[in-house]
């Protein structure tokens, strides 16, 4: 398993965690997973007697198929802990459909096996209307007893299909965009280029890097893989996988959203340029995480309540961080009107990686992509850090050639 041995028991307080995820922000839609495992295919037959498989073996052995894919993605939740979704559109099982896409194309046996679950208290369910307005489909997380047999397999289950599908995403694509071939996108070929070199590798939650857009090829932009969804803060499941066999550690920026933003508009970080968020907590008289939390919010928020409300920070302290930062940069406004930073940021930040991770390929080192951050074995981390800085001052120097990145 990609996991050291202190993962044990990050991975038992989440198994026997009494709290289900989020319903609002902890989701994920089912990929197609594999695993070579003979234990898990003890597990998948012992299941499939309980739930009735069809007696017809063409039948029978597609009807197990689905249910070692269900049963893996579920794997997948408890190591993520997220809901998984899972679409009752019968057009989402029609070829290039959602579901069918992660290995599903049977509506009926994906139904038939996932309602045997609920029924037998395997699973739980959230219909989709109970959460969401325009739902995609129910949720699904696996219950305490199916935790303790499943969880193993949620780290070392793959996704080998995913590494031959289009590896750049548009969500909501503008006018033009809808049914564009992203394949032809300009640097697609870089976004191949380290999929290829990651095929070769191992590590936890393996599927493919993809790079995700918002509107077009041109906003948001950031790179994805699944591996950055496991838990690091509540449970550190993360940070205890290992790379290639070898232990990781993770090469971030300080305050990176922030330092966008002022080098975005020609301004250097004030102070000795070590702690963007440090300078305005300290005059501000705010604790720097609360900073942090603000600042994080606001730069993809078109106004001061707005982003006071998603961070959750009190008017008394959003008042003084923005006049702290004000006092500070006097020449750049949060909040102009316009469409907010944060996607100008994301853009910014898919750029940088890019860029780090190929050329960190050229010397042999495999780096995954946590949001702005990157993940190495731990051996590498001085290379990583470098690799790094030196990509960031490639893609902000056109903006402001003084500006100055802080990796570690």
């Amino acid at each position: 398993m990609q996991m050291t041995s202190q993962l044990d028991t990050e991975i038992a307080k989440a198994v026997e965690d009494v709290y289900a995820p989020d319903t609002d922000d902890r989701q994920r839609f089912p990929g197609e997973l594999t695993i070579r495992s003979n234990h898990f295919d003890k597990l998948v037959n012992e299941i499939a007697r309980d739930i009735c498989a069809p007696s017809q073996a063409k039948y029978a052995e597609s009807h197990e198929k689905h249910l070692a894919n269900i049963l893996l993605n579920l794997s997948r939740s408890i190591v993520t802990k997220r809901w998984t979704i899972f679409v009752g559109d019968p057009k989402a099982y029609s070829k290039g459909g959602l579901m069918h896409s992660a290995g599903l194309d049977s509506r009926a046996r994906t139904t038939k096996i996932l309602d045997a679950l609920v029924a037998s208290d395997t699973v739980t369910r959230i219909d989709g209307a109970k959460y969401q307005d325009n739902p995609h489909g129910s949720l699904y997380y696996p219950n305490r007893e199916i935790r303790e047999r499943l969880f193993r397999y949620g780290l070392d289950a793959t996704s080998n299909a995913s590494f031959e599908k289009v590896l750049i995403r548009i969500n909501t694509p503008s006018r033009g965009w809808g049914k564009a071939d992203l394949t032809k996108v300009e640097d697609y070929h870089k976004v191949a280029e380290i999929n290829e070199y990651a095929k070769a590798q191992k590590w936890a939650c393996k599927e493919a890097i993809t790079r995700i857009f918002r509107y077009d090829p041109f906003t948001s932009g950031r790179l994805h893989t699944e591996f950055q969804n496991l838990p690091a803060r509540t449970h550190k499941i993360r940070q205890n996988t290992l790379i290639n066999g070898e232990p990781i550690k993770e090469v971030d920026f300080n305050a990176n959203d922030l330092r966008l933003f002022l080098a975005f508009n020609k301004l250097d970080v004030y102070g000795d340029g070590t702690d963007a968020y440090r300078e305005i907590a300290n005059l501000a008289k705010v604790d720097r995480t609360t900073v942090k939390s603000f600042f994080t919010a606001a730069l993809h928020c078109e106004s001061y309540e707005r982003a006071r409300s998603e961070a959750k920070v009190p008017d008394t302290f959003g008042r003084r961080i923005m006049e702290a930062f004000e006092r500070l940069y006097p020449k750049v406004q949060l909040f102009s009107g316009k469409q907010p930073f944060g996607l100008v940021g994301m853009q910014l930040e898919g750029e940088i990686l890019l860029i780090a991770m190929r050329q960190l390929r050229l010397l042999d080192v495999f780096a995954l992509p946590i949001h702005d951050a990157i993940a190495v074995p731990e051996k590498n981390y001085e290379l990583a850090k470098t690799a790094m800085e030196d990509a960031w001052q490639q893609v902000m120097h056109p903006f402001h050639p003084n500006a100055k990145s802080f990796a570690g």
